[in-house]
């Protein structure tokens, strides 16, 4: 009588045990997949280090340096376009007529950003009126790390230009920290009055989404 009161126990035992486990293994997958890793936040730091003409390679400028790229209170060519100045190597002089001047600046970033805002505009601030005698032709972004196998990044489908405006818009998106070229073709149109010296032929905004400090440029294309 005992042997079988000791078997039913034994029984009731294991089927206590068979139950816990049925539903045991199922919790324990979905704790387990609750728990997975989550991805580590993309830090974006990056920052403007420096600009300059791009020589390397198929790239050159009809401009000049006029000041050095510096930094003043975090804006690279100062909030003011105080630097950061290039002058046109040849004269836009009076009835000037279909003239081509490109401009390739390297873009030195240091580290990572989230995007890189780039708004261009041509003036009439002068003697010489930019935005009524000139027309915008190319709006590129390159790499420059190999100049001899630069790669087009960004084309006029993404810096937007608008002649009407005299103007070059666009967002670059993520960008990893690299030099890059910024390519701009201006093209004349029949010029009226003649440009004067120190005349502004375009100012160019450069803005960074970053936790970096140097989140700005202020570049200033001029006679």
């Amino acid at each position: 009588m005992k042997n079988k009161k000791g078997i039913a126990t034994w029984l009731v035992v294991l089927l206590v045990i068979g139950v816990i486990a049925i539903f045991a293994i199922p919790l324990a997958y979905v704790g387990f997949a609750a728990v997975k890793p989550v991805p580590a936040a993309v830090e974006y730091e990056g920052e403007f280090d420096d600009a300059y003409l791009a020589t390397k390679g198929d790239f050159y400028s009809d401009f000049t340096e006029g000041t050095d790229c510096n930094i003043t209170n975090d804006v690279l060519g100062g909030a003011s376009y105080t630097s950061c100045i290039y002058d046109t190597a040849t004269d836009i002089g009076g009835t000037q007529n279909s003239t081509e001047y490109r401009f390739d600046l390297v873009l030195d970033i240091d580290d990572d950003v989230e995007n890189m805002e780039i708004e261009a505009n041509l003036q009439n601030t002068g003697t010489g009126q930019a935005k009524d005698d000139i027309v915008i032709k190319e709006a590129q972004l390159w790499t420059y790390d190999d100049p001899d196998e630069a790669e087009m990044l960004f084309d006029e489908s993404t810096l937007l230009i608008d002649n009407e405006d005299g103007s070059i818009e666009g967002e670059t998106g993520p960008l990893a920290g690299d030099e890059y070229v910024l390519h701009i073709v201006l093209k004349t149109k029949l010029v009226s009055p003649a440009f004067a010296d120190g005349d502004d032929i375009m100012k160019i905004d450069l803005d960074l989404t970053t936790e970096g400090d140097v989140d700005a440029a202020r570049i200033t294309l001029e006679e």
